[in-house]
């Protein structure tokens, strides 16, 4: 076995009983947002008005893990949550479609291009922040992308002690030599013209690199 799995095989022995950051089932949550009925009410009576980017959606998203610049496993999750988006002034607010509080603000901002959002989001348990450009298509489907932020990869998969494994993740996560990358999906539920442009696909599976060793397999499990 070469340095570079030995490396890797105590990478992942750290990394075996870690969490995933989109999958936290018992994450805080902090932001309190309208409830269900006054979103419902809103979209529906505004309909024929709503901005293009405005109404209710279905979050999914294609998490792809990389270790030194190599990919590790890529798994999906086309049904993540259902959100929806308000304009408020001159936001676009995301919020929980059932009104549920939240652990991140997140907004979209109109740009000079027709179809171009500004992704702006602020995850309140680590006090990262995010920004990227979104594309609408057809408006009906959101997609953009962002490696998740150090504060999330530093919450989730270090684990502070004397341990070299655990030593080896920090450093990597600091180097960026460890990164997690997701790239969203959103697909509109409502207004739709068809119930035809609510169809995606997602593709569903597992990724595992020829020459990496077994011992790596249980991460796996964690990020589903």
């Amino acid at each position: 076995m070469n340095k570079q799995l030995i490396i890797l095989a105590s990478l992942f022995c750290a990394l075996i009983s870690c969490k995933n950051p989109l999958f936290d089932e018992n994450m805080e949550e902090h932001i309190q947002v309208n409830n269900k009925e006054e979103i419902m009410n809103y979209v529906s009576k505004n309909k024929d008005n709503l901005d293009k980017i405005e109404g209710l959606w279905i979050l999914g998203v294609i998490r792809t893990l990389y270790v030194y610049g190599k990919m590790v496993a890529s798994e999906s999750g086309p049904n993540r949550m259902r959100l929806a988006v308000i304009k408020e002034g001159d936001l676009l607010r995301i919020y929980d479609i059932n009104g549920k509080p939240v652990n991140y603000i997140a907004s979209f901002h109109k740009t000079d291009e027709s179809g171009i959002y500004d992704y702006q989001c602020y995850f309140t348990d680590t006090k990262d922040f995010v920004s990227t450009t979104a594309s609408l298509f057809d408006n009906s489907i959101i997609r953009y992308e962002y490696d998740a932020p150090k504060g999330i990869m530093m919450n989730y998969y270090y684990k502070p002690g004397s341990d070299k494994g655990s030593k080896l993740v920090k450093r990597m996560i600091e180097d960026g030599n460890m990164r997690l990358s997701w790239k969203f999906s959103w697909i509109k539920i409502f207004p739709v013209e068809s119930t035809e442009s609510t169809k995606t696909y997602y593709p569903l599976f597992d990724y595992w690199v020829d020459d990496f060793p077994t011992i790596a397999k249980p991460i796996g499990e964690r990020l589903r």
